[in-house]
């Protein structure tokens, strides 16, 4: 079941014929920064940002350069398809190749894209890129806190604050839902989660400092790592002291649920007796980090925890929301690709999602 809130298109969309206006910006540094107008070419070096920014401004055509790591996953994925002019967009902004851990600034690239704003991690070598005089906004996604912060701080780069509380409210009411819906769930009914953001050469999971941590208490789960971090590389005796009873796969690299029910060293754990492994869906952007899609991720593992208790119509919510972030009509076999149909297949409980 869908519920839909009250706000109004008027709220989603600011007029084109509105006029330039300057607005001052304070990045989730704390540091402000006046713009004569919204920025108009933007680069952005963090990863989430320029599929967040999409779905706030409607539309590709200001960004100017962006990771490379992000535009081979938008590329190769839906949101690609949804704005094929992310091919002729510029991804040599940071230093050496397309990595999701890089975030190392290619200065002489970055000052020949004219730049208007310049996006990069709060923490990671932004002292370079301000000294070379551009407008550069430092952002954090690391907590549901900071992705709002985010969201709010692109509404006032596109121009569009209401948009970006649009996102935020739909957000929040769908966490309220959720949140209400798992209240009773007691500690002793609340399945051991182990993330794992690398699966398949190093294991990494995530402890209790990372953002798994929110949405698995919310969906009605507990972090099967109690330890006080965020993410941690691990080996598989750790992993078989922990015998996680649902195991969920990151998106930042391939594994497969195939490839913990077929390697022996995994046959002890519960998760794979119960046939209890899955992947994270990847969407217009990945629904495992905080993102404008993070409302589904949370649909999803709410339902494969306890499905008694959640009992959305995920393919429906998945239809409503990318046609509000994205004004996309989404295919069954476009909702499939995004919800690894095929590899999540073998699940328990994963019939649910499926139409065939």
């Amino acid at each position: 079941m869908i519920r839909r809130t009250g706000i109004t298109l008027a709220l989603l969309v600011v007029a084109m014929s509105q006029p330039a206006r300057a607005v001052d910006i304070t990045d989730q540094r704390g540091h402000s920064i006046a713009f004569d107008k919204p920025p108009q070419r933007i680069v952005f070096l963090p990863i989430p940002g320029p599929a967040t920014f999409i779905a706030i401004d409607g539309s590709e055509r200001k960004i100017a350069g962006m990771n490379g790591y992000s535009a081979s996953a938008m590329r190769e994925e839906l949101l690609g398809k949804m704005f094929p002019g992310f091919a002729k967009i510029p991804t040599n902004v940071v230093t050496g190749a397309a990595d999701p851990s890089n975030f190392n600034p290619n200065v002489e690239s970055i000052l020949a894209l004219r730049p208007d704003a310049v996006f990069q991690w709060a923490t990671s070598a932004i002292d370079v890129l301000e000294r070379t005089g551009l407008p550069v906004l430092g952002m954090r996604v690391g907590s549901q806190a900071e992705i709002a912060g985010f969201i709010t701080m692109l509404g006032q780069v596109a121009g569009n604050e209401p948009r970006a509380a649009a996102v935020l409210a739909r957000q929040e009411e769908e966490k309220r839902r959720i949140e209400a819906a798992m209240s009773g769930v007691a500690e002793s009914q609340r399945p051991r989660v182990l993330y794992f953001n690398r699966a398949a050469q190093t294991l990494r999971v995530s402890g209790s400092k990372a953002h798994n941590e929110f949405y698995i208490r919310m969906a009605g789960g507990q972090n099967a790592v109690d330890e006080n971090a965020t993410q941690i590389t691990v080996t598989i005796e750790q992993v078989l002291s922990w015998n996680p009873q649902v195991i969920l796969l990151g998106t930042f690299d391939t594994a497969m649920p195939s490839d913990i029910y077929g390697d022996p060293r995994w046959q002890g754990l519960d998760a794979v007796k119960a046939r209890r492994v899955y992947k994270f869906p990847l969407g217009g952007y990945r629904w495992d980090p905080p993102s404008q899609e993070s409302a589904l991720g949370w649909i999803w593992l709410a339902g494969l925890l306890h499905p008694e208790r959640e009992s959305s119509n995920l393919r429906a919510a998945m239809r409503d929301w990318f046609s509000f972030l994205y004004r996309h009509d989404l295919t069954d076999d476009e909702i499939d690709g995004v919800l690894f149909a095929a590899q999540n297949r073998q699940s328990a409980g994963y019939e649910r999602y499926l139409t065939r």
